[in-house]
C-alpha cells in the first residue's frame, strides 16, 4: 500500500511539472536556461546600443505566483519604442521555486 501511494505521489508531481506552461526549458529538478521567444525583424546596426528591460514573476510551490513579466511593462520601464527581440530566462528548483524573467531588447 505504501509503495502504491509513493508511486501515485511521484506520478502526480511529474504530471504537475509537465503540465505547466513552459516554452523550452524543462529540467525536472533544476533549470537555468535562456531562450528566444520572438524577433521582430527590425534592422539593428549596433546591438550594444539596444536598451534592455527585465521583468519577472516568481512562483513558490506552483501555488503562489507574484510579479508582472509582461512585455508591455518592460517596454514602459525602459522607454523602448521599437522592440528588436525578446528572450526568456527560466530558473527553477523542482516544484519549490521558479523565476521567469522576460528580457526585451530594443530602441
Amino acid at each position: 500500500m505504501m509503495k502504491r501511494m509513493v508511486l501515485i505521489l511521484f506520478c502526480s508531481i511529474c504530471f504537475l511539472m509537465l503540465g505547466q506552461n513552459r516554452a523550452n526549458a524543462l529540467g525536472l529538478f533544476y533549470t537555468n536556461a535562456v531562450y528566444p521567444v520572438t524577433a521582430t525583424g527590425a534592422e539593428v546596426k549596433d546591438i550594444s546600443n539596444l536598451k534592455r528591460a527585465d521583468v519577472s514573476t516568481t512562483t513558490i510551490l506552483f501555488i503562489f505566483e507574484h510579479g508582472d513579466a509582461g512585455i508591455d511593462k518592460a517596454v514602459r520601464d525602459a522607454g523602448i519604442t521599437k522592440i528588436s527581440y525578446v528572450d526568456v530566462q527560466e530558473k527553477s528548483v523542482f516544484i519549490f521555486w521558479r523565476k521567469l524573467t522576460v528580457r526585451v531588447y530594443g530602441e
